[in-house]
């Protein structure tokens, strides 16, 4: 046999077995599928790593109380890891960490006892875990306490059941006349029906405010802060919340500063919680809704194949675009 032949036939046995290993030959077969390596990577942490989950209660407040609520997401991510604590991210192509809100509160809101969950992974002794996000938290936001949570406990949200507020509104002594508050409180929950309106995913739609107000009472002012300090309680829950934005508006005082503050959030598997809102009726999003139905949701419609008998799009010139287009290669 030839040498040429030899090396030929040579050629011919070293790129079959190239193609059965792969490029990267016998440790690119080898190698863990690329699905494990990128979510080992994407966590960061081995999967048998212990898991920690920390329940934050913290306040809002004035300094932050303009951001919105991706932008406080990213603000608490980064606090994190300016902390040097080991976040727990999930799993994909965009991995994100492990942060839960219990309820976001809406824009130009404080917020006295929010509540956020954290998974790290591998657990932080909580005295540490306190110190170092205290040291990099931003002004307008203080970390009050933390706690251990169950890993396997559902996310706090679908507990929510109401809310109070503290409605402080802004104005020097004798701007509002004395007792004209406390005569729209009287007038605002003496009606049965107060219309107000929102938008939602670009649609506006009604809803009834006042079943949604279980308490409202004026708590005097303080002439050296210059406010008049308002009481407020509603209800919370998927389709029938109300707000206290929505209350002040109803009462006329709009064109006043104002703050509007959470104080606390009530849930239904906390005993407590569940005894103070047993005095007041469940109401429906049905119930609020000026045809005894909720609103509908907007479905957005896909975009289907050109009807047949459309033509090229056609310029007011008689021309289509790609005829004009032409013209730049003449």
């Amino acid at each position: 046999m030839s040498e040429d032949r030899k090396m030929n036939d040579g050629g011919r046995q070293t790129g079959h077995k190239e193609r059965e290993l792969g490029v990267g030959g016998a440790h690119a077969a080898q190698s863990p599928p690329l699905d494990r390596q990128s979510a080992n990577h994407s966590t960061g942490q081995p999967p048998t790593q212990p898991r920690q989950r920390v329940r934050f209660v913290y306040e809002k407040g004035e300094n932050i109380k303009f951001i919105g609520h991706q932008d406080e997401f990213r603000l608490w991510e980064r606090t994190l890891r300016r902390a040097d604590l080991p976040l727990l991210y999930k799993q994909g192509f965009n991995p994100q960490p492990h942060i839960q809100f219990a309820a976001p509160l809406g824009l130009g809101m404080t917020g006295r006892a929010e509540i956020l969950d954290v998974i790290f992974s591998p657990p932080v002794p909580l005295d540490e875990l306190v110190a170092r996000v205290r040291a990099k938290l931003p002004p307008g936001a203080v970390l009050h306490h933390a706690q251990e949570a169950p890993l396997k406990e559902p996310a706090r949200q679908p507990f929510i059941i109401g809310a109070d507020y503290t409605i402080l509104i802004y104005a020097e002594p004798g701007e509002i006349p004395e007792g004209l508050i406390q005569e729209r409180i009287r007038a605002f929950l003496a009606q049965e029906t107060i219309w107000m309106e929102r938008e939602r995913r670009g649609e506006r739609y009604r809803y009834n405010l006042r079943p949604l107000v279980f308490e409202l009472r004026y708590q005097g002012y303080d002439p050296e802060k210059e406010e008049h300090r308002i009481f407020l309680r509603v209800q919370m829950r998927p389709g029938a919340t109300g707000r206290p934005d929505a209350v002040v508006s109803a009462l006329g005082f709009d064109d006043f500063a104002r703050t509007l503050r959470r104080e606390r959030i009530y849930f239904s598997d906390q005993p407590e919680d569940a005894a103070v809102f047993a005095a007041y009726p469940v109401i429906s999003q049905a119930s609020i809704s000026p045809d005894g139905r909720p609103p509908r949701r907007r479905t957005k419609r896909r975009k289907g194949r050109r009807r047949k008998g459309r033509g090229v799009q056609k310029s007011l010139s008689g021309r289509t675009i790609a005829e004009r287009a032409k013209d730049e290669f003449v």
